[in-house]
Parts: structure tokens; sequence; C-alpha cells
């Protein structure tokens, strides 16, 4: 006989970012959105903590309207597909790559460039 049970004390009940995604994008130069150093935290009722790659898959659902053509701020929201009542919103700013470089780069002022 087989039986099987569900271990209430690791389900799980929230996530967060461990590492956030990039959220700074040059238009006309990035094309996606970039996940490639960001985390989530899945938190379980036991309170443990599970750190895990943020890969978008058939498990996390990425939704979004970004045009990188053209700069503004916009909303990305990341769904759990397993979980579908629990996502993460944030948001991302693409800038055209002028400003982009000054904020980079900002001028050193007179009185340090002797420092």
């Amino acid at each position: 006989m087989l039986l099987a049970s569900c271990d209430y004390s690791i389900a799980t009940i929230g996530y967060e970012f461990g590492q956030p995604p990039r959220i700074v994008y040059i238009a006309n130069v990035d094309t996606e959105l970039d996940f490639s150093e960001a985390t989530l935290i899945s938190i379980h009722r036991d309170g443990n903590r599970v750190e895990f790659p943020l890969v978008p898959s058939r498990w996390t659902v990425v939704e979004h309207s970004i045009d990188f053509t053209i700069p503004g701020i916009y909303r990305v929201e990341i769904t759990i597909a397993e979980r579908t009542e629990l996502s993460l919103v944030y948001f991302v700013q693409v800038l055209n790559e002028e400003i982009f470089n000054q904020l980079a780069n900002p001028p050193i002022a007179e009185a340090d460039r002797d420092r």
C-alpha cells in the first residue's frame, strides 16, 4: 500500500528577491530583461528560506510591456506558476545612452580634482 501525505511545514508562503534583477537599461542597446545575477528566495511556513536563480521558465512567468527603444519607467511582474496568487512586481528604467553615460561617469568638481 502506498500512502502519500503533504508536509505543510515546508509549504511556500511567499517569495522575495535575494539578489534583485537589473533595473536600468539603455535604449536601443539593451533588447531584453537581464536576470543573469538575480535570485529569488522561497519563504516556507516553517521559517526556512531557500534561495534559487531567477530563470524565466515554465515555473516563473515574467510579464511586461517594455519598449527598449523608448526611454521611460516600466512595470515588470513575475508570477510563480505553481502559486499564481504569489507574484513580485518591480520597475525598470530605460535611459537614453547619453544620460546613462552622464550618470555612470559624473563630472569631477574642480575642488575634488587635486585630491
